[in-house]
């Protein structure tokens, strides 16, 4: 099984911010730290298993999947060497904003 490179793209580092934010002001900002390591840990697993996220239906490519951590998504792509993670969102909001969308006929 191939180990990828961890990438994380700008919007991705964004949204753990807006993540850490969310929950130092709503608690701790330690609890915050922690979560933030905790989501970081479940993307690094993703590059000894790049293909255990699901295939993301709205794009139908095999290289663009998802992946579940505690009522959040990571949205990433698999590369040649890499996998980048495009963003990371908590499952309450409804909209994707940083891959590309298939054109629906």
């Amino acid at each position: 099984m191939q180990e990828y490179e961890l990438e994380w793209s700008p919007d991705a580092l964004d949204d753990l911010d807006e993540i850490w934010d969310t929950i130092a002001w709503d608690g701790d900002p330690d609890d915050a730290d922690s979560f933030i390591d905790q989501l970081r840990s479940v993307a690094r697993d993703l590059c000894g298993n790049a293909r255990k996220g699901r295939i993301i239906p709205e794009l139908g490519l095999e290289n663009f999947r998802e992946a579940y951590y505690k009522g959040y998504t990571f949205v990433y792509e698999i590369n040649k060497d890499s996998i980048l993670i495009h963003e990371v969102f908590n499952q309450k909001r409804i909209y994707i904003r940083s891959y590309p969308r298939r054109k629906r006929h």
